[in-house]
């Protein structure tokens, strides 16, 4: 797992281990209860490729959270991905409209990043209303009749398996790993973690705070069109609000993966084990019976118990996280100011 911790390296990694167990335990009692659990055309392993485009959204959430932002335009910027890849799927070639379609969402991503970078404001208000924007956007495209029926190629994005593991998995591999290399090899995965902690001795240390911010942005709307275009080829169709519905687990798969969500501190490992066990809890409450509903709520649920129970675990490993945390959220909802770069 990539670390991508400002301090307390020696108990993160027990997070970690909970998190493992917990999936060990959970995969356990699911293939107990569920003799297709590993594999076979209807097992979870199949079909947990339908929670795949939250996990990979919640790797660009979790690069703003890190930063102390949040983007809660991008589950909208993925539901407008697949309509426009669906719509350019009707006239053009697969390669041409899933590059339109990553080219939007990248776009939407930059507005983001330099309306809360250069004009100070809240990236939660900024977002909220690009939301809104990008869903509009996405209900008109799509009108009265989404496009749908798409190319075979295509359609193996969503559906596809290669030695009975599917691309969609593969789709997010590939993404969690570019995310971990870059938080936790790069330059500008250190400057992520820096201005989460504390924005202001970042801008003063001489890291362009502006710039990193922009940047962190487009990249999440970069990887919201991916989640996009991988929801357009597993339902088939390009709908309008098929995004919508992953912000919030991605949101708890960031949150439950031990991402600080004042930023500064957290593991992409541990975001993409998050991933797993929230994707197959889900299966497997669907496969028991649960409706959707009951599912959403649980999810609901997790998130504030995952919210508690990490302040908790990190107070009894040191009592001054209290503090530090009440200050930080000081620090966040105190007005802002538009982060204009030294030098």
């Amino acid at each position: 797992m990539t670390a991508i911790s400002l301090g307390q390296r020696r108990r993160l990694p027990a997070w970690g281990a909970i998190l493992g167990a917990l999936l060990v335990l959970e995969l356990g009692y699911f293939s107990v209860t569920n003799r297709n659990f590993f594999g076979g055309g209807t097992g979870m392993l199949t079909q947990i490729e339908l929670f795949i485009p939250t996990g990979i959204l919640a790797m660009g959430l979790a690069l703003v959270i890190l930063t102390g932002n949040i983007d809660l335009s991008a589950g909208a910027i993925a539901s407008l991905s697949s309509v426009v890849v669906g719509t350019q799927l009707e006239s053009g070639t697969v390669i041409g409209a899933i590059v339109v379609a990553l080219v939007v969402s990248t776009v939407i991503g930059l507005v983001n990043g330099l309306i809360v970078a250069h004009l100070g404001i809240d990236s939660l208000l900024v977002t909220l209303a690009t939301q809104f924007i990008a869903s509009s956007l996405a209900v008109s495209l799509a009108g009265d009749n989404p496009p749908q029926d798409f190319a075979s190629l295509f359609l193996t994005l969503g559906r596809g398996t290669v030695a009975g593991v599917p691309v969609a998995l593969l789709i997010f591999a590939v993404v969690a790993a570019v995310v971990a290399l870059l938080v936790g090899r790069s330059r500008f995965g250190r400057r992520l973690v820096l201005i989460g902690h504390n924005a202001e001795a970042a801008r003063y240390s001489g890291i362009r705070v502006a710039r990193t911010t922009v940047g962190v942005f487009t990249v999440s709307g970069l990887i919201a069109g991916i989640a996009g275009i991988v929801l357009a080829a597993y339902f088939n169709a390009g709908r309008s609000d098929s995004g919508m519905a992953l912000l919030l687990p991605a949101i708890t798969c960031v949150v439950l993966g031990g991402v600080d969500i004042f930023g500064g501190k957290g593991r992409v490992g541990e975001v993409v084990v998050a991933v797993l066990l929230l994707g197959f809890l889900t299966q497997g409450l669907l496969n028991s019976g649960f409706s959707s509903l009951a599912t959403t709520m649980v999810t609901g649920l997790l998130l504030i118990v995952a919210l508690v129970v990490k302040i908790a675990f990190e107070v009894r490993s040191d009592p001054s996280v209290l503090a530090s945390t009440a200050d930080r959220l000081r620090r966040r909802f105190a007005p802002r100011r538009p982060a204009a770069d030294h030098g």
